[in-house]
């Protein structure tokens, strides 16, 4: 994080020309510390939580020795010998496994069910005939065939899963299964939410021939929603950086990052970097090689990160994507992987564009090649302050810096927005 000294906005970072997304990525990340807290909830509520221990099983999985399906069970000797052995009782889920089996006799056992000592192997019910009471197989049966020994899946006491892990519906089935009622996760991040800029409006309010109605607060918090952060709305503040200093300080207190869009471009109306640094904040300001993107601005005030994007829509939402969803990771204690590695795709056409600049578009999958993979069009004219195609596409298509033409059949990198959109 920065150091305390205030870049100034006009300034392009201190190295020459513009900064890598992989460099801006490190930047963003270099001494960002999980924050502290927990909370013990119940299982059925952490869901999308990071955990912050590691959970181990209260008891064996399988608990007990049970049969894997429907079928009847023989002692060794019975395997051994081919006998016919007399079905003695039947035995089902739920109920008690009965006396040891001797050999000679058979139970009848259906999936689930506790396996009575002395049962060697589950013969299956369609390789069996019933004559006269006496259980006849068809083939032959190993030691151990359609068994589910006691402990072979989780151990008693074995570590369930690791502290950072987030808790989807698997967890969620194996913690269960484990006997676990509750769970301890890291707290919810606490974030604070604004957008900047005189021409903005918010939504339903009167609009003037000037003005615009403010897309990315509504965009960044729909992002944002989910079991993990609690996301305060501080609205639309103006261009004053009176009034951009004093609503900084006061969300420091209380929240673990400010997140911002628009004000850091480096024009006359431009603020926000400087109003962080006014609040006693420290702030960089990064030329980014990325488009959409290119500024951004990242520092800290008291305990809380400040990330200020930009504010074009697409740009808004590819930076937070690449740079602002990583933060969050790392903030809430869970593991940053090198990069989302993108799908691989095609082109379904041709383009081209100016390189220099590690490229998001908003892309359409036409369909799908011989060999399955995803054929990409763009979704509609390019631009960061354009909305429709982005509704309109199934994920960002990643070109890297050096691109410069694009032909049918090309291979391609993307992003879907079946994956993209959260936290994870």
């Amino acid at each position: 994080m920065p150091d305390g000294t205030l870049i100034p906005p006009t300034c392009c970072d201190t190295e020459p020309g513009l900064l890598p997304l992989a460099e801006a990525r490190a930047r963003l990340l270099r001494g960002v510390m999980p924050v502290a807290g927990t909370e013990l909830l119940p299982l059925g509520a952490a869901a999308g939580r990071l955990l912050a221990d590691a959970p181990r099983a209260a008891i064996a999985l399988p608990p007990f020795d049970q049969s894997a399906m429907d079928g009847y069970g023989l002692t060794v000797i019975d395997l051994a010998t081919g006998a016919a052995p007399l079905l003695v009782r039947r035995i089902a889920a739920g109920d008690a496994p009965g006396p040891a089996l001797q050999p000679g006799r058979a139970v009848r056992l259906l999936t689930g069910a506790p396996v009575p000592e002395g049962v060697a192997a589950v013969v299956m019910q369609e390789h069996v005939t019933l004559e006269q009471g006496r259980v006849l197989p068809h083939r032959p049966a190993r030691p151990g065939d359609n068994l589910r020994r006691r402990g072979e899946d989780v151990a008693e006491g074995e570590c369930l899963a690791e502290p950072g892990t987030r808790l989807d519906a698997r967890h969620v089935a194996l913690l269960a299964a484990a006997g676990l009622e509750r769970v301890l996760v890291r707290r919810r991040l606490r974030v604070a939410l604004l957008s900047n800029g005189n021409e903005l409006r918010g939504i339903g309010a009167a609009r003037d021939v000037a003005a615009v109605h403010d897309s990315n607060r509504p965009m960044l918090r729909a992002l944002l929603a989910g079991p993990e952060v609690d996301c305060t709305d501080l609205g639309l503040l103006p261009d004053d950086p009176v009034a951009l200093a004093a609503a900084l300080a006061g969300a420091a207190a209380g929240h673990d990052l400010i997140l911002a869009s628009g004000g850091i471009s480096g024009g006359d109306a431009d603020h926000l970097p400087r109003a962080l640094a006014a609040a006693g904040g420290a702030v960089a300001v990064l030329r980014l090689a990325l488009k959409p993107g290119k500024p951004l601005a990242h520092g800290r005030l008291g305990d809380a990160l400040c990330l200020f994007l930009p504010g074009n829509p697409l740009a808004a939402l590819v930076t937070m994507l690449v740079l602002g969803r990583p933060l969050l990771t790392r903030l809430a204690g869970g593991t940053v992987p090198a990069g989302a590695p993108p799908l691989a795709a095609v082109s379904a056409e041709a383009f081209s564009r100016r390189p220099g600049r590690e490229e998001f578009l908003p892309a359409r999958i036409l369909g799908h090649d011989a060999a399955g993979l995803p054929l990409l069009a763009r979704a509609g004219e390019a631009g960061s302050g354009r909305l429709l195609p982005l509704s309109r596409a199934d994920g960002l298509l990643w070109l890297p810096a050096a691109a410069e033409r694009v032909a049918p059949g090309d291979p391609l990198r993307f992003h879907p927005f079946s994956a993209a959109f959260g936290l994870g």
